[in-house]
């Protein structure tokens, strides 16, 4: 119980620190559509950002959503370990946790991959951990995670109703 409480405290630092982000993150989605961008030169992870072209002030937009997806993952996964630190593990809230958390991963590294695509020009096989893949693979793993805690919930639940 003392590890969960760690990694609680840990995911509520995480969440606290990430709220502030979150206002920036908005306002600078907003903002590209209303500033002229063509003075600056704007770099995003090494690769110089085109800013003439509608297309790529909508990826840049994206992009910086995407990291609201992160977020909201995060929340979820608050949420989730407040039921464990509860001792309620099988609840559906639970459940239905892991599979928002799931999903809004997996899309959040498909985006991130098509903008990779986008602003670099090229499609590349790394040997190592891709980040995209590993934050697609982790979506997949909480919707996994999803469906097996729906199978153990109506196991449990099969096994109350044995006498």
């Amino acid at each position: 119980m003392k590890k969960l409480n760690i990694l609680k405290a840990i995911v509520d630092f995480l969440w606290i620190f990430s709220m502030p982000i979150v206002l920036i993150i908005i306002g600078i989605s907003i903002a590209v559509f209303f500033v002229d961008l063509n003075d600056l030169n704007i770099k995003i992870n090494s690769i110089d950002f085109d800013n003439n072209t509608p297309l790529s002030k909508i990826l840049l937009s994206i992009a910086a959503l995407n990291y609201l997806l992160i977020i909201a993952a995060l929340y979820f996964f608050r949420k989730v370990l407040h039921f464990f630190i509860r001792v309620k593990i099988f609840e559906e809230t639970v459940i239905a946790s892991f599979k928002k958390i799931g999903n809004l991963l997996a899309i959040s590294g498909i985006i991130s991959f098509i903008n990779k695509i986008y602003f670099q020009q090229k499609i590349s096989l790394e040997f190592g951990l891709n980040q995209h893949l590993v934050i697609i693979c982790l979506g997949l793993f909480f919707l996994t995670l999803s469906e097996i805690f729906k199978i153990a919930k109506n196991t449990k639940q099969e096994n109350d109703l044995t006498i």
